[in-house]
């Protein structure tokens, strides 16, 4: 799964490597975050705008909308590629509603024993921004100014960088694959041929503070060392 991610570049570099417009509004609202979570805002990337993309905001989760009570169910942050299709919580946003989730970092947490989770932080070589395969949907939002439109991200199986930590992961798009990702005209099964785990030899990852576990941190010490680095995976 994706829980936590990283987006510390300022709006106007997402914009710039996404060819997207970029909001005065937006770069009011958005500042760098080393621990994004679910139900906090996130940047997304769609069609639209004088340059053909434009970006926004929106929630991180999408409430599953058959529920009476959504308003207390957990948010739906990801959804898996493989069953996409055939969930009513995702269809009509996988066939209509995709989006560019922009990262520069994600985490996953291997489990050691009963309680210990070290967190470690996977990101692109070279340190560039990327992208995570999204969907974006209406929402309602409960008061006035909030956010009004939702999104998730797609996983898949994971490479052979994550895979020591966790079985999956976000599936992140090569940069030519956006246009396609994007198309609105796009068939089913030329969307599923993009979601494939992102070549390992292009990422790396290392073990960071436990000071990330908590999703109420943030900061540059959610990417610090671990204090005591475990064995090696990589």
């Amino acid at each position: 799964m994706c829980g936590r991610f990283t987006l510390t570049r300022p709006t106007d570099a997402v914009a710039a490597t996404f060819d997207a417009d970029d909001p005065p509004a937006l770069a009011v609202s958005w500042e760098a975050r080393f621990n994004v979570a679910p139900t906090q805002p996130v940047i997304v990337v769609r069609r639209g705008g004088d340059r053909g993309r434009s970006c926004s905001l929106a929630r991180w989760g999408f409430a599953p909308s058959w529920s009476a009570a959504e308003k207390k169910a957990a948010p739906l942050i990801n959804a898996m590629a493989e069953t996409v299709t055939d969930r009513a919580a995702f269809r009509a946003a996988f066939t209509a509603r995709r989006c560019l989730v922009p990262a520069d970092g994600f985490y996953e947490w291997l489990v050691e024993g009963k309680k210990k989770r070290q967190p470690y932080l996977f990101a692109l070589a070279d340190g560039g921004l990327f992208a995570f395969a999204g969907l974006w949907q209406p929402w309602q939002a409960e008061k006035e100014g909030e956010l009004t439109e939702a999104a998730c991200i797609l996983t898949t199986e994971a490479n052979d960088v994550v895979r020591p930590v966790h079985l999956r992961m976000p599936a992140i798009l090569p940069r030519e694959a956006y246009d396609a990702w994007l198309d609105p005209d796009a068939n089913v099964e030329s969307l599923r041929k993009l979601l494939r785990p992102y070549p390992a030899a292009e990422m790396v990852g290392r073990a960071v503070s436990a000071f990330v576990n908590s999703a109420r941190n943030e900061g540059p010490g959610c990417v610090a060392p671990a204090e005591a680095e475990p064995p090696s995976l990589f």
